[in-house]
């Protein structure tokens, strides 16, 4: 079984490292500086004092990274083995986005964003801890207008981008989000040539006035074109309702609801 190996003199620095390895379940063995290192150590945790001259396989220096971070290159080098060919990276939009990546067509990692912008950070930042030969970005088509803001945001990286037919896609455990993003990754679509048209449907213009009036209590329902930038991704919830409230004003003391709107 491969496994992680730390070597790390500091000890304050390696129980943080430690600490992160147990948490994520990740098998790894402790290594003592000068010691032989184990054939089934395939990546190294280490510090630029402590990296062994002839070490031949990945080395993770954490000197100047956080324990998590560290921790996640870590099972990144020890999942993807020696060489990637194809990488392939699933997207299901929806309320909360789930982004699966596979390496060769095996899983092996994933997040979940929430606004759909944020997904091209995400995005790079699987290349960097995936590079490989090819890279595909596969799109689910269930939520058109979310779809389409994140087709948006990675247009401009140059990747190949499909937009996959996701009704057959299955939901396989309570990680939907994630669940439906590696169908997604599995299944082939077809590739615009442009950037996407964001247009929100009534629907969900409606379905955002309603949420604005359980966000404010009540209070308030913005109005269409406040809903509308919301839809499309140019003000937050929380930034329409503000706008909102600071253009209401009531027309008398008679006509002030007794409810109080802060």
């Amino acid at each position: 079984m491969k496994k992680i190996g730390v070597l790390i003199s500091d000890a304050s620095l390696m129980f943080e490292i430690i600490e992160a390895l147990r948490a994520d379940r990740v098998p790894f063995d402790i290594i003592d500086r000068g010691s032989r290192i184990p054939q089934n150590i395939s990546v190294l945790i280490t510090t630029v004092s402590d990296k062994p001259e002839k070490f031949s396989k990945k080395l993770v220096l954490c000197d100047s990274k956080n324990a998590e971070m560290v921790v996640r290159e870590a099972k990144a080098m020890l999942r993807s083995g020696d060489h990637i060919r194809n990488l392939t990276i699933g997207i299901d939009p929806g309320s909360k986005t789930g982004v699966a990546v596979l390496v060769d067509d095996s899983f092996v990692d994933s997040a979940v964003v929430g606004r759909p912008e944020d997904v091209a950070q995400v995005i790079q930042e699987f290349l960097r801890l995936y590079p490989s030969e090819s890279v595909l970005v596969r799109i689910g088509n269930g939520d058109r207008t979310k779809r389409n803001r994140i087709f948006n945001s990675i247009w401009d990286m140059g990747l190949p981008i499909e937009i996959v037919d996701e009704s057959n896609t299955t939901r396989i455990s309570s990680q939907k989000d994630v669940d439906a993003a590696i169908e997604i990754a599995l299944t082939s679509g077809y590739r615009p040539v442009r950037r996407q048209l964001v247009i929100p449907s009534d629907g969900e213009i409606a379905d955002i006035q309603r949420k604005s009036r359980i966000s404010s209590g009540g209070c308030l329902t913005i109005s269409r074109s406040l809903a509308e930038a919301v839809a499309v991704g140019e003000l937050s919830m929380e930034q329409a309702i503000e706008r909102q409230r600071s253009m209401k004003k009531p027309k008398s003391k008679h006509q002030a609801s007794n409810r109080t709107c802060m």
